[in-house]
């Protein structure tokens, strides 16, 4: 019989995260049964768990924190860390969730791109309902809290260090670090907004959030 690659693994664990996203997205973290995600992923159910033993599983790797079982199906000792880029499977790097690859350039134009990934204009309606539940869930989930918090924090200390080499030092300016957790708490606000489908000036926030960066 030939060996199943790491890669196999790899590959299904994709689909079952891709499958997990939108059902979340859709239905809600509570209303979304690992057997729906194994239907929607065109998995068997125990071949779903052999991957992520729990809904809770699931969700912490898409915050980029638990590696599921592929490492332990292909001989490995421990589970590997997920690293998933900017709109694949990070469902926490944008509004403040965790997405420190997300920045880069200036922190008016960091700050930009994390809100265009919850921008449903940009299709971002997924990403912003995702973010608003990771972070909804995050007040009685001991563990996704200290995810989330965690990710936030380096986010937040990462733009902070944008805003200072910036250089603009206006008088009575806040410091670089309160400007980012304003930043980034409007942010995860915006998502909020959009995840509910509350009406939004999209470009009105977003050139607002310029003006206090700039």
């Amino acid at each position: 019989m030939p060996k199943v690659t790491a890669a196999y693994f790899d590959a299904r664990r994709q689909e079952i995260l891709t499958a997990a996203r939108a059902l979340f997205a859709d239905k809600g973290f509570v209303r979304t049964s690992m057997s729906d995600i194994a239907a929607a992923a065109g998995l068997s159910a125990g071949a779903v768990y052999r991957y992520f033993p729990s809904r809770s599983h699931l969700v912490l790797a898409m915050c980029g924190e638990e590696g599921g079982g592929a490492a332990e199906a292909t001989g490995g000792t421990e589970a590997t860390e997920a690293t998933e880029a900017t709109g694949a499977t990070g469902a926490t790097e944008a509004a403040g969730g965790g997405g420190e690859s997300a920045l880069g350039g200036t922190a008016a134009e960091s700050v930009e791109t994390l809100r265009r990934q919850v921008d449903p204009r940009a299709q971002g309606l997924q990403q912003a309902r995702l973010v608003t539940q990771i972070w909804g869930s995050a007040v009685t989930d001991d563990s996704l809290a200290t995810v989330a918090t965690r990710r936030h924090a380096a986010l937040r200390d990462q733009l902070a260090g944008l805003i200072e080499q910036g250089g603009a030092d206006g008088g009575g300016r806040p410091a670089p670090r309160d400007e980012a957790e304003f930043a980034l708490a409007a942010l995860i606000g915006y998502a909020a907004l959009v995840a509910t489908d509350a009406p939004v000036d999209h470009d009105g926030f977003a050139r607002a959030l310029s003006r206090v960066l700039g």
